[in-house]
């Protein structure tokens, strides 16, 4: 324990550092190698799901030059401007905390893609907060322990170093140099983790397609790409709380129940069918109603990160046994984006999507 609080430190510790410059600049090379490995061909080999592991390595890849840039610039300001504590604290501080919200985006994606992959789930009622959260808890206690643990003593070390004489946020010299051996030691470690977890998520994926025949011709891969990713879309909505998808659990909805479907199809486009029968409402609360509701499902399927953009939700409702009145809204995310910014995210601002169709009664 003495080892751990108090380490010695090396002798010829300006060796050590101007070393560590060059080092960096040669794992720099590497990360930026592996990354482009992957950027450019090594994502030929995700065949349905591509968005949600670019934006995965996306955050690796903040990881690695967060470290990397640290390792630069460190050393420097430790050899050059080493009377400038203040400086040499300042920075470590923003370094830590970039570090470790980099570390906790990384553990939200994957999360996210084994929530997709498993029976796991968030509860569709989680804001924003819980859900990231959530999705870290979904990768299992031994997976945090393992890739989470580690970053937080990178950061937290030096400073415990550092507080031993008296609590202060200025490093030591030996917590400026063990904070610079422990983010080298990082940062080999998730480079050699990398490519197995690269390949590892790739054969999840193709674990996922269960007994699909892939052909070789274009157009029918991309069908098959479009049929996966609408079973993605469908996984996720039933994993965040849309049980209406299932007829076994209809939703309630004003005085009576709504069910939902999912079209099936392979033109790139998810239609949902949305079946609403109740009892006694007017045509104001029901327009309202329905607003409500569909302006929350756009919304959650902004969140899904698919690759499908185009979607089509038809509500077809049914009042006292009256004849069928039908809704019918088709747009893109980015139409949806711009409605919901332009109306201060009022959920009314549905009704002003480029292509609506709505009933007499309800207009």
């Amino acid at each position: 324990m003495n080892i751990l609080l108090d380490p010695a430190l090396p002798k010829n510790i300006v060796s050590f550092y101007e070393m560590l410059v060059s080092v960096a600049g040669v794992l720099l090379g590497i990360g930026f190698a592996a990354m482009l490995f992957i950027l450019q061909s090594g994502f030929a080999s995700f065949k349905f799901s591509r968005r949600m592991f670019v934006m995965l390595y996306l955050h690796f890849g903040k990881q690695m030059l967060l470290s990397l840039a640290y390792l630069t610039i460190m050393p420097f300001l430790v050899l050059y401007l080493s009377e400038s504590k203040q400086l040499t604290s300042f920075f470590q501080l923003i370094f830590c905390t970039f570090f470790l919200v980099s570390s906790l985006d990384y553990a939200k994606e994957e999360g996210y893609i084994l929530t997709l992959h498993s029976h796991k789930f968030v509860p569709a009622h989680y804001g924003n907060v819980r859900s990231y959260f959530r999705y870290i808890s979904n990768r299992g206690i031994i997976r945090n322990s393992v890739h989470l643990l580690p970053p937080f003593f990178v950061a937290l070390y030096p400073y415990l170093l550092s507080s031993k004489p008296s609590f202060t946020l200025e490093l030591t010299d030996v917590a400026m140099f063990y904070s610079c051996l422990l983010v080298l030691a990082y940062t080999l470690f998730k480079l050699i983790m990398f490519i197995p977890e690269f390949f590892k998520f790739t054969d999840m994926e193709l674990k996922s397609e269960h007994d699909q025949n892939h052909s070789t011709k274009q157009s029918e891969e991309q069908q098959l790409k479009n049929t996966k990713e609408l079973q993605h879309l469908k996984d996720y909505l039933l994993n965040h709380g849309v049980s209406e998808l299932d007829p076994k659990y209809p939703r309630v909805f004003i005085d009576g129940k709504l069910t939902a479907s999912l079209f099936p199809s392979n033109n790139g486009i998810a239609h949902f069918n949305f079946y609403i029968n109740i009892n006694n409402t007017t045509p104001v609360d029901l327009r309202e109603g329905i607003a409500s509701y569909g302006y929350k499902f756009a919304n959650r399927l902004s969140q899904s990160k698919s690759d499908i953009t185009t979607f089509v939700m038809s509500f077809h409702v049914t009042i006292a046994n009256d004849k069928q009145r039908n809704l019918f809204f088709r747009f893109t995310m980015n139409d949806f984006e711009e409605v919901k910014l332009k109306n201060n995210n009022n959920p009314m601002c549905i009704y002003k999507l480029k292509s609506v169709l709505i009933d007499e009664l309800f207009r």
